[in-house]
C-alpha cells in the first residue's frame, strides 16, 4: 500500500473514533432534562456561549503551537479535552460543573482540523490531497453515523433515558486518545529549526540590514542567538501569511471557509435547540427522533465526501460555480427550516444540507491545502477556522446575548440561510467575471 494511503487510513480511523458521540443528538434534552436540570433557555444561551468562546480561545492557541509541536501532541491533548468534558458532564451535579464541561467541550472543537493539517503535512504528493481529505471525511461522517445510531438505540431501549450517553462518549474519546498516540511522528523539525537563517536565505540578508547597527552576525551556520531566531521565525510566519493570501484562489477559498464554516458551526450549535423548540410548541404532537435524523445527515455527508473525492475537474475554473451552486442550495435548505412546523420536514432539510455541505467543505479544505506551502497548513487553515469561530461568536452575541432584533430560534436559520445565499451570489459573480479570461475547458475525469 502506498504511504499516502496508509497515513490517510490511520487518520480516517481517528476521525471515526473522535466522532463516535451518542450523546450529541441528545445534548440539549440531556442538559435540560433530569440529568442536567437546567432550562432550555439556559442551554440555548449560556451553554452555547461558553462553548463558542472556549472554542475560539483554544483555536487561537492551537494556531500558534500546532506547527511547532508537529500536530501529534496537540491532537492528543485536544482529544483528552473531549474525554474530560464528557466525564465531568456524566458526573456533574451543579451548573458550575456543567459550564466547566462546556469549556473542555468547546476547547476540543478544532481537533479534526489539526488532524487534517497533520494528514496534509505527511503527504508529499499534492495530487492526493483531494482523495485523502475525502477518505478522512468519510471516516469522520461514518463515526458520526455510528454514534448517532448508537444513541438512538440506547435511548429507545432505555425508554428515553439519556444517563448512559456521556459515558459512551467518554469511552470513545479514550479509544481515540490511544489511537492518536500511535500516529507516526512527522520528520523531526520545529519552527525555529525550519526557519533558522543561513547565508543563502533572502530573509537573512534582509535581517542583516535591520540589525546591522546593533548586531553583527557571524558564523550563522553554527550558531544564531535564540532571541534573534525568534525574530526570524516571526518574520517568516508573517511573510508566509502575506504570501499565501496574495494568491487569489487562497483568498477566495478562505473567504468562503470563514463565513461558510461560521454558518455551519451555528447550525450545529442550534439545530438541537430548533428541534426542541418546534416539538414543544403547543399542539405539536411530533416525537423527537434526533438520533435517526443525525445518522441520516452523517450518512449523506459521508456519501457527499466520497463522491467529491472521485471527481477530478479543473477546480481553478469550475471551483467558483460549484461553490456558488452548493452555497445557494444550502441557503435554501436552511431558510426552509424557518417556515416548517413539522419536525420531519426540518429533518429532511437538514439531511439534504449534510449531503451538500460535506462535499463543499472537503473540496474547499483540499484546495486550500493544495495551494499552500507545507509550513503554512496550520497557519492558514487554522487562521480560517479562527476567523470562522470569531464570526460564529459574533453571531452568537447578536442571536443570544444582545438580541436587539428579537430573533427567534427559527429566525436564526433564516439568517444563516440568507448568509449562504449571499455567498453563493458572490461566487457566481466571481465566476462570470473570471470566466471571461479564456480558460480552457478540461474534460471531466471520474475514476473509481
Amino acid at each position: 500500500m502506498e504511504n499516502w494511503k496508509k497515513i490517510t487510513y490511520v487518520v480516517a480511523v481517528f476521525m471515526f473514533l473522535i466522532q463516535v458521540r451518542p450523546l450529541e443528538p441528545y445534548l440539549t434534552p440531556y442538559l435540560s432534562g433530569p440529568n442536567g436540570k437546567i432550562s432550555l433557555s439556559e442551554v440555548a444561551n449560556s451553554m452555547e456561549s461558553i462553548r463558542s468562546y472556549s472554542a475560539l480561545i483554544a483555536t487561537l492557541i492551537m494556531l500558534i503551537i500546532s506547527d511547532y509541536l508537529l500536530y501529534k501532541m496537540v491532537i492528543i491533548f485536544l482529544t483528552l479535552c473531549s474525554c474530560i468534558a464528557y466525564i465531568i458532564m456524566a458526573s456533574s451535579s451543579s451548573l458550575i460543573e456543567l459550564k466547566v464541561s462546556m469549556v473542555f467541550y468547546g476547547s476540543a472543537y478544532c481537533t479534526t482540523t489539526v488532524a487534517s493539517c497533520y494528514l496534509f503535512a505527511f503527504i508529499n504528493d499534492r495530487k492526493h490531497f483531494q482523495k485523502s481529505a475525502s477518505i478522512a471525511a468519510v471516516g469522520l461522517e461514518l463515526g458520526k453515523f455510528f454514534g448517532d445510531v448508537s444513541g438512538q438505540i440506547i435511548v429507545s431501549l432505555s425508554g428515553g433515558n439519556y444517563t448512559a450517553l456521556p459515558y459512551c462518549n467518554a469511552f470513545a474519546m479514550f479509544l481515540a486518545t490511544i489511537w492518536a498516540f500511535l500516529f507516526p511522528s512527522l520528520n523531526s523539525r520545529n519552527s525555529l529549526e525550519t526557519y533558522s537563517p543561513n547565508e543563502n536565505t533572502t530573509l537573512l540578508k534582509n535581517s542583516e540590514k535591520i540589525t546591522s547597527d546593533s548586531h553583527e552576525i557571524k558564523h550563522c551556520n553554527t550558531r544564531v542567538d535564540k532571541e534573534y531566531k525568534i525574530i526570524i521565525v516571526l518574520k517568516q510566519i508573517w511573510l508566509d501569511f502575506k504570501t499565501s493570501f496574495s494568491k487569489t484562489i487562497i483568498l477566495k477559498k478562505s473567504l468562503w471557509y470563514i463565513f461558510g464554516m461560521a454558518a455551519y458551526v451555528q447550525i450545529l450549535n442550534n439545530i438541537n435547540v430548533l428541534y426542541s423548540f418546534v416539538v414543544y410548541k403547543h399542539g405539536n404532537n411530533d416525537v423527537l427522533s434526533n438520533g435517526f435524523a443525525e445518522s441520516m445527515v452523517t450518512l449523506c455527508g459521508a456519501l457527499g465526501a466520497y463522491l467529491i473525492g472521485k471527481v477530478q475537474l479543473d477546480w481553478n475554473y469550475y471551483g467558483d460555480i460549484f461553490t456558488s451552486f452548493c452555497s445557494i442550495l444550502m441557503g435554501v435548505f436552511m431558510i426552509s427550516c424557518y417556515f416548517y412546523e413539522r419536525i420531519q420536514l426540518i429533518y429532511l432539510s437538514y439531511i439534504l444540507y449534510g449531503l451538500v455541505s460535506e462535499a463543499i467543505l472537503v473540496l474547499t479544505l483540499s484546495e486550500l491545502a493544495n495551494h499552500l506551502k507545507s509550513q503554512c497548513f496550520s497557519l492558514i487553515i487554522g487562521f480560517n477556522l479562527l476567523g470562522a469561530l470569531v464570526m460564529s461568536a459574533i453571531m452568537t452575541f447578536f442571536f443570544v446575548q444582545f438580541n436587539f432584533l428579537e430573533i427567534t430560534v427559527p429566525g436564526r436559520f433564516l439568517f444563516i440561510g440568507g448568509l449562504y445565499i449571499i455567498l453563493g451570489i458572490m461566487f457566481l459573480i466571481m465566476y462570470f467575471f473570471e470566466g471571461r479570461k479564456g480558460k480552457q475547458y478540461m474534460l471531466t475525469d471520474i475514476y473509481y
